[in-house]
């Protein structure tokens, strides 16, 4: 008898890395073609991550979320977009899908509390105010996937006078200098992840491939196509530019807290 040519499902039991392989090849993507329809453009090696060095149980949401239209319906046999939602965890099947897709995009979100304050969670994923962190079971997306390892509570009027909607809102750490003086290593800083278009120019939270970093953007005027410079306010580090494309953006700086 003949071996099937079809690759096999992957099976609920292998580590979630290796079911995001085993589909994307099954979907006939190859690891850039799959990188750039997900929005990550060259820098392939953000997605590469998932499928080699993440070693958390799940994926993402928010990837998941655009992983489902890529890689449903197609393949040997055709995929099913229930494999696709179970590598974020979520229980497939019915209104148990909607729900646990809702469910688990609230775990992580700010919570708006009775007494008037809001709960900001942190995360031990420390934008490297420098050339970037090697992260190992980190993502891309700050604060997706992530434990938190504290919850801060402060007063909702506040923090809506300057952000709408504090849903988005997370807290990390500063390390590295590059952004000296502006940004101390072990200052907190707040982050609006659905921030992620480089627009005003700012202080931004970026994923380099390797490690996420904390870094100034500047549109360079009359590009085309539009250009980014990344700044590090220390003036000792080197500026890069690079074509918006190629920008992995987990969020905006909107705030931060410092010891006198």
């Amino acid at each position: 008898m003949a071996a099937s040519s079809s690759p096999p499902p992957c099976p609920e039991y292998q580590p979630v890395s290796a079911r995001l392989k085993a589909l994307r090849e099954r979907a006939g993507y190859s690891v850039r073609a799959l990188a750039q329809d997900l929005g990550m453009g060259n820098k392939f090696s953000s997605y590469s991550f998932y499928e080699h060095k993440l070693k958390k149980d799940y994926l993402p949401v928010d990837l998941v979320r655009r992983l489902v239209p890529l890689l449903s319906e197609r393949g040997d046999p055709p995929i099913a977009a229930n494999e696709v939602w179970a590598l974020s965890g979520v229980i497939p099947g019915g209104s148990d899908l909607n729900e646990g897709i809702e469910r688990a995009a609230r775990a992580q979100a700010p919570r708006r509390n009775a007494d008037g304050t809001v709960t900001i969670n942190e995360y031990d994923i420390a934008p490297h105010a420098g050339s970037g962190a090697i992260v190992g079971e980190t993502d891309s997306g700050a604060g997706e996937g992530h434990a938190s390892v504290a919850a801060w509570h402060m007063p909702r009027a506040f923090v809506e006078n300057y952000v709408s909607d504090p849903s988005a809102l997370v807290i990390l750490r500063v390390s590295g200098n590059s952004m000296e003086p502006d940004f101390m290593a072990g200052e907190r800083v707040m982050v609006d992840t659905a921030h992620r278009v480089p627009s005003p120019d700012g202080v931004y939270v970026l994923w380099n491939g390797l490690g996420v970093v904390l870094k100034q953007l500047m549109l360079v005027p009359h590009s085309n196509p539009p250009r980014i410079r990344i700044i590090s306010i220390n003036p000792t580090y080197p500026m890069d530019e690079v074509d918006i494309a190629d920008l992995v953006i987990n969020g905006r700086v909107v705030g931060k807290w410092m010891w006198k």
